[in-house]
């Protein structure tokens, strides 16, 4: 039958129309407010598919729409397979308002370990400017006109997945947000380098309970128009908590308003290898080491706002022995050591935290018992990662939370050494699970719920709880997130963002920024990291410190002189100089941290509360980006190897180096600049100044200006100051 004499079945309403064909096997979802069609009409391929195996090169089974009806509002398919024998599949189609949704309806009778759907259509071109926005940790965007193809399976809320459960697509300046709740579900993403155009396409892929999603057409738009639909979703979900319902609950929790995350990982490192030998016990930080750092921190350095973060406390140190936690070990100072520590470190108003562990069971624990344990199908152990303290095994999320409740565990720390915030590690990190001991099974979405109660539990006793990297569905169960932020001083773990020609974007924190304090996780090095030190401040959010040197780190003579001046336009070492400027004469790492929170911390605590309304591009190459928050806050940010000049609100001409940026946010402005209107400086020059009397920086009375490197000579006001390190006008 000629298609153009075929009867289609179709859904249409004000916003999106929906047709299949029978006679060509094809979809198509046309976005009536942006005129561009989805679909596999122009680039005709397979669009629904099985598979009966997990593995990700496992054969797939085509299967072709056989049959479609509309009856009460619903669009009903019907399949076959390549022999024209019933698929034994049937999907469902509605249109509500904005979105198309999709219900998978498998017959009983059908085994398959994957549906995938719309691996053709929901795709775009180069021509067409097309790219994929995946929400692994901040964001993602994958653009068709990569170098290389992909083939990425990215599970919903696991380690090297989406910690979202969405994604977005943009061809032609249209934007397209398909989402999902079940945790069953994985987003494939496909890119296929040809000529004379790329394409890079989505599919969805369906497993066990997963039977729906929604495919979102939200007309022209870009990456903060995505991220306002999500943020309705999520709303809806109950994810998007924010800070002004949380503080109603605990109050306390303001306080990591324009904090700082310093963190001593392993104050004792006990490492036992596979067989349980003990190769190596060391310390690295005393408990009065640990409260000297942070004196050090507040008197020496003048860092005000700070979460102080203290690891491998515990009875054998550092993931060693988990569950076992008591008592505080006496390597480092015992119990009475850490209460002292912990009574001073309080005393500079600083924030408490101490990290523990209860995803993790080790065999050498003195309470160790597979009873505790996550099975897999065929009843042994889960086994976890090789770690200090030797082969982990996964305890059972429900398992967990008795390990937490024991009077030995949670309830011991609180009454013993009252820390501010409590940090229990890999909770979201590893991902849902699934348990098949017959005493405590557990299916994904069980796991979760169990995670939520360890979370709320923790949160009551403790008065702040956080845990490592973040789900969406954690947001309202925690108040600090490690990891999502960066990893190890990189955007992603287990991703190459250059290989992948990908672009990094704060999505996560442009749905969540007014929620949970966020951070990043592990050890880098200060040198080397001037493009995550932009990144950050493009969010809003404050550094980590993670690898602070052993014992008293700051009284050797490494790292008092500053690195070299770059050979070529970018300088990855430029946060940590200070050359002129407040920190000069001290080490690397105090050059770097006092330089960051002095612009970090006022940036975050006046955002903490806001929305990030736009996040956009400046440049073609997308190295320069501008965070606009919906308080007026706002940050340029200067990623390219070239200067690049802004003009402030005030109308001053701002010259930004490689990674240099401005932020205007009312009573706060900062900036690494070259030039700052008729004032060329000489070389990178850091300045911060804050309003003192409530009154905007540039008509302000009294304010503070923070020198940290290059030229001392600012001319503010219309008046030309001369600071070397800080100085208080009025």
């Amino acid at each position: 039958m000629d298609s153009e004499t075929e009867q289609v079945p179709a859904l249409e309403n004000k916003l999106v129309r929906f047709t299949v064909s029978v006679e060509d096997n094809t979809w198509c979802l046309t976005d009536l407010r942006a005129g561009v069609d989805w679909g596999n009409t122009e680039r005709p391929g397979s669009w629904v598919e099985i598979r009966t195996d997990v593995a990700p090169d496992a054969e797939r089974q085509e299967l072709s729409l056989s049959e479609a009806t509309e009856k009460n509002g619903a669009l009903h398919c019907r399949f076959v397979d390549a022999s024209g024998d019933d698929g034994k599949l049937s999907l469902v189609f509605y249109l509500i308002g904005d979105a198309l949704q999709v219900y998978a309806m498998p017959d009983t009778a059908l085994g398959y370990a994957y549906l995938d759907l719309f691996r053709s259509g929901l795709d775009a071109s180069s021509a067409e400017d097309g790219e994929i926005m995946i929400p692994a940790r901040m964001g993602l965007l994958l653009p068709a006109a990569g170098r290389q193809d992909l083939n990425l399976s990215l599970d919903t809320y696991q380690y090297a997945g989406v910690h979202s459960a969405m994604s977005g697509l943009f061809k032609a300046g249209a934007a397209l947000l398909v989402d999902w709740v079940d945790p069953y579900t994985t987003l494939g993403v496909i890119r296929k380098v040809g000529e004379p155009h790329s394409t890079i396409s989505m599919a969805v892929y369906l497993r066990k309970t997963a039977r729906s999603f929604q495919i979102h057409c939200l007309g022209k738009g870009d990456l903060s128009t995505v991220a306002e639909a999500y943020r309705a979703r999520v709303t809806e979900l109950g994810y998007r908590m924010t800070w002004e319902e949380k503080l109603k609950l605990r109050p306390q929790a303001a306080r990591l308003f324009g904090t700082c995350n310093v963190k001593l990982w392993h104050a004792l490192a006990r490492r036992i290898d596979e067989d349980l030998n003990e190769t190596e016990v060391k310390v690295r930080w005393t408990f009065d080491e640990a409260a000297s750092i942070a004196e050090h921190l507040k008197h020496d350095l003048g860092l005000e706002d700070v979460l102080f973060h203290l690891g491998g406390w515990t009875r054998y140190g550092y993931d060693c022995r988990h569950p076992d936690i008591r008592p505080a070990n006496p390597e480092c100072g015992g119990d009475e050591g850490l209460v002292d520590c912990v009574q001073r470190v309080q005393a500079l108003d600083y924030l408490f935290c101490l990290h523990d562990n209860y995803q993790d069971m080790y065999r050498d624990a003195p309470s160790w018992d597979e009873a505790w344990l996550q099975k897999e199908a065929d009843g042994t152990p889960t086994r976890g990662g090789l770690w200090l303290g030797g082969r982990a095994f996964y305890t059972c999320a429900r398992e967990a939370l008795k390990l937490v409740k024991r009077p030995d565990n949670l309830p011991w720390v609180r009454d013993t050494f009252h820390p501010d915030v409590y940090f229990i590690d890999t909770t979201y990190a590893v991902g849902p699970q699934e348990c098949f001991d017959p005493r405590h099974p557990l299916t994904m979405q069980e796991d979760i719920q169990w995670k939520i109660e360890l979370s709320d539990y923790t949160a009551d006793l403790m008065g702040i709880f956080g845990s490592e990297d973040g789900r969406e569905w954690a947001v309202p169960h925690a108040d600090v997130f490690e990891g999502l932020a960066s990893v190890a001083g990189e955007y992603m773990r287990r991703i190459d963002v250059e290989e992948v020609d990908g672009v990094p974007v704060p999505f996560f924190d442009m749905i969540f920024h007014d929620c949970v304090a966020l951070y990043g996780k592990y050890r880098y090095e200060p040198e080397t990291i001037a493009e995550q030190v932009i990144s950050h401040i493009g969010m809003g959010r404050t550094l980590y410190y993670h690898a602070l040197g052993d014992h008293l780190y700051w009284k050797g003579s490494e790292g008092q002189l500053e690195m070299p001046a770059a050979e070529g336009p970018m300088d990855p070492a430029l946060y940590t100089r200070a050359h002129n400027g407040w920190a000069e004469g001290m080490c690397l790492w105090d050059r770097y941290m006092k330089n960051t929170q002095e612009i970090l911390g006022p940036l975050n605590k006046l955002t903490s509360q806001a929305v990030i309304d736009r996040y956009d591009f400046l440049d073609e190459a997308r190295k320069v980006r501008k965070t606009t928050f919906n308080n007026g806050v706002s940050a340029v940010v200067n990623g390219s190897d070239k200067e690049f000049t802004v003009t402030s609100t005030s109308g001053t001409q701002a010259v930004l180096p490689p990674y240099g940026f401005l932020i205007e946010a009312g009573t706060f402005t900062a900036f690494i600049v070259t030039a700052l209107g008729n004032k060329t400086c000489d070389g990178p020059t850091l300045f911060t100044i804050t309003s003192l009397d409530g009154q905007p920086v540039e008509t302000a009375k009294r304010f503070r200006i923070f020198h940290g490197f290059g030229d001392s000579q600012l001319v503010w006001q219309d008046t030309k100051y001369d600071v070397v390190r800080e100085l208080t006008v009025g």
